[in-house]
Formats: structure tokens, sequence, C-alpha cells
């Protein structure tokens, strides 16, 4: 859930000039206005996230180049100091090597190093050092952010001083790096049944109802509301604490399944103060165990079940966000993994995973775009959307029509994506700010004909603060609700 104002990014086009591997020499890239080199033992990163971030490989360390466009009411040093406030803190472990200001070339330099503890059943890297060039005259900052072990720090530290004394500006040049978007295909039917198989003609609709189905009399009070709707929500979604808390129970699941409904578990490793953060731990093998129960449990389900773990990881306020451990994402997706791993080698292959940032990230900065979080086709299944309506209610809400929100997200997720299946996971609209009936309306429309790869779209049936998200929030919203269920696409088919 979106709960702060959002700064603006412009993502800079990342071009490569020249990239000679085998060549000791200085090699030159571009990104934007901008041209620097790096010493020829670095390589450039191929990777499908390159209009967002240039990366740089060599034997011993990555170096990850950002190009922060400061707009109105960002500055430089809420871009340096911000992004720092949990290193800052000692947040996960991490602790401050160095905090210095220069000048180069006329241009102010900002350095920062630190590192955190070693995970050592990895190849790890945790050892940082990030230089700041802060181009005032055109509201831009550029970030190399480097990582090494302990032992080649120094060396990182002169490769990359050596790449911010190289920058200058040159003629804007600009190069797309993906291709246009395609229609892909919808999800395809798998005979194992590990797959959920959706008609092309159908969506289905799902429910974040707090209390269902773990709680009996909720459940109940959920089928005399679908009652009143003329309509039986396919699929519910819960929140769960993970992995520490409790298994969720498998007679709920069963409930649920019983009654001809699949489930979607949200994984979140939380905590109301936000002190845990979890994600080196899950790397570390800490939390093997607990993991473990969570695969065999729902296993024994022995029907597809989807899982979203680790949500909305482009948010501060979930804190397996990168900003919580030094905006190293590659840190998340190796934590995603090992959680895949883990249900995978316990035979849990009924489980869907479902990989979920939210529409807009806080802190808007180029570091925390949601691509970055990417953990890789082959450990994600489909592909989770979520945009709300916040209305007004607070300071800095602003209303948004559905396919204000959708129609450019779902465009860029359907060229990045689009060979997976989508769903919303959670979405909903507000009363104040607007007439919640017509926005409605005018969505459950929208979505029945614009938005063919979206296959399962689950509402948020909950007030949140002063957000009224419900869906008998008025009684013109609940009535607009069940006349856009009427859609033939809409209707259950089976």
């Amino acid at each position: 859930m979106l709960k702060k104002t959002l700064t603006a990014a412009l993502l800079a086009v990342l071009m490569v000039l020249v990239c000679p591997a085998d060549s000791a020499e200085a090699a030159e890239y571009s990104g934007g206005s901008y041209v620097f080199s790096l010493p020829g033992t670095y390589m450039i990163e191929e990777t499908q996230t390159g209009d967002i971030v240039l990366g740089f490989l060599s034997t011993q360390s990555v170096i990850r180049v950002y190009f922060q466009e400061l707009k109105a009411g960002v500055t430089a040093q809420t871009y340096i100091e911000y992004g720092n406030a949990q290193v800052y803190q000692g947040k996960a472990g991490f602790k401050a090597l160095s905090n210095a200001a220069f000048s180069v070339n006329g241009y102010k330099i900002r350095e920062i190093g630190y590192y955190r503890p070693l995970l050592e059943n990895i190849a790890d890297k945790n050892y940082y050092c990030e230089m700041h060039l802060i181009d005032v005259k055109n509201a831009m900052v550029i970030t190399f952010l480097g990582k090494t072990a302990q032992e080649n720090y120094q060396g990182l530290r002169q490769d990359i001083l050596e790449a911010v004394k190289s920058v200058r500006r040159e003629q804007m040049i600009k190069s797309s790096l993906l291709k246009a978007a395609e229609t892909a295909p919808g999800p395809e039917a798998d005979q194992t049944g590990r797959q959920i198989e959706i008609g092309p003609d159908h969506l289905l609709w799902g429910r974040f109802y707090p209390g269902a189905p773990e709680e009996e009399h909720t459940f109940q009070r959920m089928l005399g509301t679908e009652a009143e709707l003329n309509h039986k929500f396919e699929l519910l979604m819960t929140y769960c604490a993970f992995p520490l808390g409790p298994v969720y129970p498998e007679e709920a699941i069963r409930r649920a399944y019983a009654d001809g409904r699949m489930l979607m578990l949200t994984l979140q490793p939380f905590t109301d103060d936000l002190d845990w953060v979890a994600v080196p731990g899950i790397i570390a093998g800490q939390y093997d165990r607990e993991i473990r129960l969570w695969a065999q449990s729902l296993k024994r389900v022995e029907k597809p079940i989807f899982v979203r773990p680790l949500n909305e990881m482009n948010g501060d306020w979930d804190p397996w966000c990168s900003w919580y451990y030094g905006k190293d994402n590659d840190l998340y997706i190796l934590a995603w993994r090992r959680i895949v791993d883990i249900f995978r080698a316990n035979g849990a292959d009924n489980v869907l995973f479902v990989w979920n940032p939210h529409d807009r990230s806080y802190p808007d900065f180029v570091w925390n775009n949601p691509h970055l979080y990417y953990p890789g086709d082959d450990y994600v299944d489909w592909i989770g959307l979520t945009g709300y309506n916040n209305g007004t209610s607070h300071p800095g809400d602003v209303w948004r029509e559905f396919d204000e929100i959708y129609e450019p997200l779902y465009a860029d997720y359907m060229r990045r994506y689009g060979h997976k299946p989508f769903m919303i996971t959670e979405f909903s609209s507000n009363e104040a700010g607007g007439d919640k009936a017509a926005w409605i309306e005018e969505a459950l429309a929208s979505l029945a004909v614009n938005y063919p790869n979206i296959k399962i779209a689950v509402w948020f049936d909950r007030q949140d603060n002063k957000w009224l998200y419900q869906l008998d929030s008025s009684t013109p919203a609940f009535a607009a609700f069940k006349r856009g269920l009427g859609h033939q696409k809409y209707r259950r088919t089976a």
C-alpha cells in the first residue's frame, strides 16, 4: 500500500559505445548525454534492465551506474542522504567506512563507503563504495555504486574514482534497448494441474476479505455478500507472517478449495517496527527449516496454490526493500530464489510464485526501480500488478482513474514480461476525492476488454486507515460492482 508522496525520476537510456572485453585499456560508455570510461577489466552486464542501469562486471567486483534526474523538490542531498538513511542507522548490520565530499573537474562529489556482515554460504561481495557526481547545472546526479570483497575494496574505490574523473558531457544520444510491446499469448494450460487454466474470454475474480477463509464465521459472512452480488469470487487472498510465523492452517486452505476456490498466500517477513530485515538471513539459510515447513504443508494441498512472497519490494514501508540493505537489489533476488529452490526441493510443485511490485516506487529513485528486483523467468510463474486509487484522504494522495493507473503499467510489463500471465494482486478505490461508483463501473468495463493478459483481479475489500476500500463503503459503490460483475468475461465458467 502506498502511503507517501512520491518523487519523480527520469530513467536515462544507456548505450554502450565501446566494450573491448579482451583489452586492458579503458573502455568508454555513454549514459544519455554523459560519457565515462572504466578499466578494460570490466565487461558490460547483459540484463533486461539496460534501460534503467548500466552494469559492469569484473572477476572481483560489480559496478552499476545510475542516472538520477532531480525533479522539483528533490535535491542531490535528499537523494543521497535518504538513500543511505538505513546504512547510517546500522540496519541489517551495515557499518559506515567513509563519508567524504570533494570536487573533480568542477563537479561536487560525494563518496560513501560501507560494509555488512559476510554471507559465508555464497561468493559474497559485502563491501560497498558509492560515488555521486552532482551536476547542479543540469539537475543530474550520476551514481557509481560498486561492491566487492573486503580485500578488493581499495581497488574498487580506485576504479570508481577514475570513472568519476573521466565523466564528460556530450551531445544527447538516444537508443532503445527494448523492443516495442508485443501481444503475448495467454497462460497455457498444464495437464499436471500446476498451471491454472483460464480461457481467453474469462477473467477470474479474487478478493481479500479479512479473516477469510481461516475464520469460519468470517467466511460465512463473506458468503452472504457474495449472495448479494450474485457472484462467487474464485480466489481468496490473505497475508501471512513468514517465515517465522505459524504455517498457514491447512484446514483453512482445504475449506477454500472444498468450496470451489483457490488461495493466494502473501508471505511477508514483517514487524511493526521494521527492525527485522530478513533478506540477508534468508540468503544465509537462517530460516531454511521454517521455509521447508511451509513448503511441505503447501505440498499436501495437492492443488494449485499461489504464493506471493516479499511483495511491494519497491516501497520503503516493507523492510525487504533494498533501501534497508545498502540498495543491493541482488540480495532480494538471491533471497527470492532461495525460497523457491527450497519449495521445489521439497516437491511443492503445486505452488505458483507471484512476483509483485507496487506501481509506484518510494523512494522513486533509479536504484529502487521495480524491474531491478526481478528474480528471473525460471523463478516466477505469474506477474503481479498493484495500483490503488488512494483518493484524497491524506496529504499527497491523488485521485487516479483505473486506466490512468493500469494503462502505462500494463504496457511496461507487457514489454518486459508479456510471455507470463498477469494478475492484479490487489487493487481498490477510495471514496474521498471523486465518484467511487463511477470509478468501479469504468474500471470493470475497461478491465474486461483492454487488458487481455490480466487473467485474475483481486479486490482489496477492507478499510485501510482513512482509505475506504471496501466493496460496500457506500451503497452506490456496491451496486456498481454488482452491475460490473455481470459482464460476460466475469461469469463463472465452471
